[in-house]
């Protein structure tokens, strides 16, 4: 039976608001503190009220004591009996007795002539409602008054005077009570707004995203309370998050598929053209030669066809490094070291052309790159930049900067004539270029690189030549250099 009222109430708790419960609790909380201080109060009011009841009779026994010592002396009877009988309702009895011990003067004649023990006397006057004070004459005691209170009487006088505090106490408990009402719901309600106001846009934005909620496989919460409802909307929220997210994947690898077929179309038919045009030489060449065989100007055309099978060459080579699939192998790589290897590397091209290069690094700059595609996207873009800047006069800036605290940017710029604003926008495409001669797949080399590092490449306007800066993820700047370099 117990324990399914435990279960009751617990079933009862859990369906009972956020904004319930913290009522409840700080309602609880202050008729806790004020039954404790009217506890406290009425228990101090009522040991005040009996004191001074006890104070009062005290006194009266001892202006007795002092009243019945010349009576005492005279032994006069009458007056000791006239103040036995003394008119008090809060005393019942008032017994007067000599130096022996002997009742002189009592309500009831009975007593009188009666000795009273005197450890029997002592035990009365012990207690809350007997009390005693020797008659004194001088330093002789002539004998001992001892009173009864009228313990009836001085209980309804006490309960008398603590019912008003009881009354004030009540006034005291609904006021309180208001109050304490109040400020609950002030705090309940600063409490759970913002907690309500994030629960509503939640469900706002699960109405404005179109959200289903029946076909959510998280179980909704059977408690009432808000901050249940707001754990349920954000595991709804989460679940939702990963479903869109695993679409978007999807969605992007189909993208990118189409994307490259349509790359794949581009190319083909860029390369039709290519092979076309050619092969048109090589067929004009060869029936040349065949027609004219003793010709004096045959090795012109016999250059001919080694230029275009050249140009096949190249052309074929490119779109094999181009549609060979990269597999970055990243290392803890210094940059500095990197980008000196790669200026070494054709140093002999930029001497040919009086090309001066600058390089602008920090010797700590480390990044997590693989090494052999990095300098091969590199040393695509100084190639290009080698081609297009003039004989006298070039100039090549190679730089590397820690952007943030997960970029880093290489950039390589040049002085040249820059890239014509109608290709900007196909210039990272295949088989694009501004040069008479090329295969038009160095940048889009480039940009698969930076893919597989997660990065990018990025053509800036300069107000000569061009400046492209590729954009790669990083760690923190570290001043220990790792094994192998």
């Amino acid at each position: 039976m117990v324990v399914g009222h435990l279960g009751l109430m617990t079933r009862f708790w859990q369906n009972m608001s956020w904004r319930a419960k913290s009522m409840t609790f700080v309602l609880l909380l202050v008729a806790l503190i004020y039954l404790s201080i009217s506890i406290f109060l009425y228990t101090s009011v009522r040991n005040d009220l009996t004191n001074q009841v006890q104070t009062e009779l005290l006194r009266l026994t001892e202006t007795l004591a002092s009243s019945a010592a010349d009576p005492l002396l005279l032994k006069d009877g009458g007056k000791l009996g006239k103040l036995a009988e003394l008119r008090n309702p809060l005393v019942q009895s008032i017994i007067i007795t000599n130096r022996q011990h002997v009742v002189v003067a009592s309500p009831d004649i009975r007593q009188l002539g009666q000795t009273l023990t005197p450890s029997l006397n002592r035990d009365k006057a012990r207690q809350l409602d007997h009390f005693a004070a020797p008659i004194l004459a001088g330093s002789n005691q002539l004998g001992s008054v001892y009173l009864q209170g009228n313990r009836q009487h001085i209980s309804a006088l006490v309960n008398q005077r603590l019912d008003r505090t009881t009354s004030r106490l009540i006034v005291l408990g609904l006021i309180t009570a208001l109050l304490g009402l109040l400020g609950a719901y002030l705090v309940s309600l600063a409490m759970t707004r913002p907690v309500l106001r994030l629960l509503d846009e939640i469900e706002n934005m699960e109405n404005r995203l179109g959200l289903d909620r029946k076909m959510a496989t998280i179980r909704a919460p059977q408690s009432g309370d808000e901050i249940h409802r707001l754990e349920w909307a954000f595991r709804l929220t989460e679940q939702r998050l990963k479903e869109h997210l695993t679409e978007l994947r999807q969605l992007h690898q189909r993208q990118q598929a189409m994307q490259c077929m349509a790359t794949i179309g581009e190319m083909s038919a860029q390369v039709a053209h290519e092979i076309r045009n050619a092969l048109s030489s090589l067929r004009g060449a060869a029936r040349f030669l065949v027609r004219y065989g003793q010709a004096d100007n045959q090795g012109e055309f016999i250059r001919i066809i080694e230029e275009e099978v050249q140009r096949l060459y190249d052309m074929t080579q490119g779109f094999l490094d181009f549609g060979r699939p990269y597999a970055a192998v990243p290392v803890d790589t210094p940059i500095r070291p990197l980008l000196e290897r790669c200026l070494a590397r054709h140093r002999a091209d930029l001497e040919t052309k009086a090309i001066v290069a600058t390089l602008d690094c920090p010797e700590i700059l480390y990044a997590k790159i693989d090494p052999s595609l990095m300098e091969q996207a590199l040393s695509n873009l100084i190639l290009n930049a080698i081609d297009a800047l003039p004989t006298q006069g070039g100039a090549l800036h190679l730089g590397a900067e820690q952007k943030n605290l997960t970029q880093m940017n290489i950039s390589v710029t040049d002085n040249g004539p820059g890239i014509p604003s109608e290709k900007r926008a196909t210039i990272f495409k295949p088989y694009v270029t501004t040069k008479t001669k090329g295969s038009g797949l160095g940048l889009a080399v480039v940009t698969k690189i930076m893919m597989v590092h997660d990065g990018s490449i990025e053509l800036c306007d300069t107000a000569a030549g061009a400046r492209f800066i590729l954009h790669l993820p990083c760690g923190l700047p570290s001043i220990k250099k790792p094994s192998g370099y």
